[in-house]
């Protein structure tokens, strides 16, 4: 993959994370169906992913552990008030409003990187990327709509702050993180990320010993699948392509969602959902190629 041009491997990287990303509704579907809680679920997830990475690093390439101090923090911080915010900010927009409205107010966040990288950095936004923002949000708003319900109006602040904490830390990501190894990375964000949910969360570990064998099937599948393999290639994607790149094609997420909801829970898509997908799948490649072909 070394041969590849940096932004085509950029944009397999972030399409392949995406995927991963995915996969976090099915597992967490089936966790909070086994009976286990939202901390409960955040915490395993975060501590096993961790001590995963901990444990590959100190056996096959312990020199990738030591960072500068300075890189350490930063990808600690990350952890704090990225992911561990981001996630705490987003099950508590489920707990008070539909999954369906949550969702919908989370994928906001490419729109917040974009008026943050517009206002606040050099990388102003350019007509066709404003044209493939709106039609990936709009075939994003005929993919998820479905039943709202509001709770607690504060639910939808917590949605919108799950947005705008992501966002934040894609850009900051993108800023701070170039030239880092990207296991390195997500060896701090995720370890400090554990560290802050199983604080905040009260996290019991003595109650592992009792978990079912699916349960710990689905708290492995999301750690691997939805936490090591797509953090530790945004973290790579986003050193070669823009932020907001990164966060438009990051839509691939919600596609995959839905897409092995219909394969595995035998969940029907609707043709409004449908052409919702190809609205957001249209507006990606249109977006990506359009910055493959520029010199």
């Amino acid at each position: 993959m070394a041969s590849i041009n940096p932004r085509l491997r950029g944009t397999i990287e972030i399409s392949i994370a995406s995927v991963g990303f995915g996969f976090l509704g099915i597992f967490g579907k089936w966790a909070f169906a086994s009976g286990l809680s939202v901390g409960e679920f955040l915490s395993y997830r975060f501590t096993l992913a961790a001590l995963l990475i901990w444990i590959f690093l100190l056996l096959f390439k312990p020199q990738w552990i030591k960072l500068t101090r300075r890189q350490t923090m930063i990808a600690g911080l990350l952890g704090v008030f990225g992911y561990a915010l981001f996630s705490t900010l987003y099950f508590e927009a489920i707990d008070g409003l539909s999954v369906t409205l949550a969702a919908l107010l989370l994928y906001t966040y490419p729109f917040w990187v974009n008026v943050f990288s517009h206002f606040f950095t050099h990388d102003k936004i350019s007509k066709k990327e404003a044209f493939c923002l709106v039609g990936a949000s709009l075939g994003l708003v005929l993919l998820l709509w479905g039943h709202i319900e509001v709770r607690n109006i504060w639910a939808i602040a917590a949605g919108l702050g799950s947005a705008i904490s992501y966002a934040i830390y894609v850009m900051l990501s993108g800023r701070l993180q170039q030239g880092v190894r990207p296991i390195s990375s997500s060896l701090y964000v995720i370890t400090f990320g554990a560290i802050t949910l199983s604080l905040f969360h009260r996290t019991d570990y003595s109650h592992v010993q009792s978990l079912t064998s699916f349960q710990a099937s689905c708290i492995f599948g999301i750690a691997v699948i939805c936490t090591i393999l797509p953090l530790t290639l945004e973290l790579a994607a986003l050193q070669k392509l823009r932020s907001k790149e990164v966060a438009l094609l990051m839509m691939i997420e919600p596609l995959t969602a839905a897409i092995m909801g219909a394969m595995i829970f035998h969940e029907s898509l609707s043709l409004r959902q449908l052409c919702g997908a190809l609205l957001i799948a249209g507006s990606l490649v249109i977006n990506t190629f359009s910055k493959q072909d520029s010199p």
